[in-house]
C-alpha cells in the first residue's frame, strides 16, 4: 500500500524568527513587505504589486543587513540597513547623500 505524499507546508509556517525572511507590515501599516532570499542577499517586495522595495541586502555586522531601499513615492533609492529588534520587529532605515539625512521606520512581522 503506497503512503500519500507529504503535504508540502507553506514558507510562512517556516520562518526563522531570528531571520527577517518573512512578511511584515510597515510602520502605519500602509503596506506589506515580502523578505525572501534573492541569491546571495535577501529582497523586499511588496505584496500589492510586487515592487521591489529592499534591494540586494548584505549581512553585516551586528545582525544588520546593508544594502538598498526604494522609496515607492518619490521613485527614488536610498542606502539603507536593516536590523531586527527582537523576533517581531524590524527597524528598517534610509539614508541619502551619504548618511547625512537618515530616515526609518520599524516594521512588525505578519507571520
Amino acid at each position: 500500500v503506497a503512503s500519500a505524499p507529504a503535504t508540502p507546508q507553506p514558507a510562512s509556517t517556516t520562518t526563522d524568527k531570528a531571520s527577517p525572511i518573512g512578511l511584515w507590515w510597515t510602520e502605519e501599516k500602509e503596506g506589506r513587505i515580502r523578505i525572501e532570499p534573492c541569491g546571495a542577499d535577501l529582497c523586499g517586495y511588496s505584496v500589492k504589486n510586487g515592487e521591489k522595495i529592499l534591494i540586494n541586502m548584505k549581512p553585516a555586522p551586528d545582525n544588520k543587513w546593508k544594502g538598498r531601499i526604494h522609496d515607492p513615492k518619490s521613485g527614488s533609492d536610498y542606502d539603507s540597513t536593516i536590523a531586527l529588534k527582537g523576533t517581531d520587529q524590524l527597524k528598517v532605515q534610509g539614508c541619502a547623500f551619504g548618511g547625512m539625512f537618515c530616515g526609518g521606520q520599524t516594521w512588525t512581522r505578519v507571520n
